[in-house]
């Protein structure tokens, strides 16, 4: 049987010992996708997109005991909340952010454990936008319900897709997500083919889709994921190719 070297053996060692354990996962982070830095941002709304790496987001965990490894992440404009999301996108202004002023503006995303603490050792991000002007949410009252106002009943759509959505007479209070029931607040559901594939406190969340046909529907639920009584819901089909 052939000896190894010295020296052979201990850089096997040594690779062995740097190694990381099997199953191990990476640094958890978020990053911006869009807008970019430095961008002048036009429109009705703004909306924040990202991507998250080596964490899992889990919209019905949130407001519960932290779990490894699990969680949301926060947005913050100039050092205020501004929004939370278990998916990739967030919209303002919203009822968390009713007003986005002209001018420049930090927008910086971290990630959370259900319980809303920091991720420890997590990488965020920030960038710096420029509003051309002043962005202001609309208080929609009326009977509580949500409808689909894109894609529209019938679309082609790509399998990435954002939807957006209109909401009457329920204030949206990220904050209070997963917490007790309370009347005139909570947030929305979007489900694809009947299961739950997304939640929000803003007017857009997103889903990744396979080719073919898809049933989304968008409902309003309560704090605490009880659907509002009475309040209307939307459904469509939409189409992937």
């Amino acid at each position: 049987m052939q000896k190894l070297a010295p020296t052979a053996t201990a850089l096997i060692l040594a690779a062995a010992l740097l190694a990381p354990p099997v199953g191990a996962q990476g640094t958890p982070s978020i990053t911006i996708l869009s807008p970019k830095d430095r961008t002048t941002v036009a429109g009705s709304q703004l909306v924040i997109q990202t991507t998250v790496k080596n964490f899992a987001l889990d919209p019905v965990a949130i407001g519960t005991a932290p779990k490894a490894g699990e969680g949301h992440w926060h947005l913050y404009v100039d050092g205020k909340l501004a929004g939370l999301s278990a998916d990739g996108v967030i919209s303002i202004p919203n009822d968390a952010y009713p007003t986005l002023t002209a001018g420049s503006h930090v927008i910086k995303v971290d990630l959370h454990n259900n319980n809303h603490t920091s991720v420890e050792g997590a990488k965020g991000d920030q960038i710096t936008v420029r509003v051309a002007k002043t962005l202001s949410a609309m208080a929609m009252g009326g009977h509580p319900g949500v409808k689909f106002l894109w894609p529209t009943d019938g679309a082609t759509v790509p399998a990435h897709t954002i939807v957006r959505v209109s909401v009457t007479g329920l204030k949206l209070d990220p904050v209070a997500v997963g917490t007790a029931p309370k009347a005139g607040e909570g947030h929305w559901h979007l489900y694809v083919d009947g299961k739950l594939a997304g939640l929000s406190a803003s007017s857009v969340a997103d889903a990744t889709l396979t080719p073919g046909s898809h049933v989304l529907k968008v409902s309003l639920h309560n704090n605490d994921h009880t659907p509002v009584a009475g309040a209307s819901s939307s459904e469509i089909t939409v189409h992937v190719k």
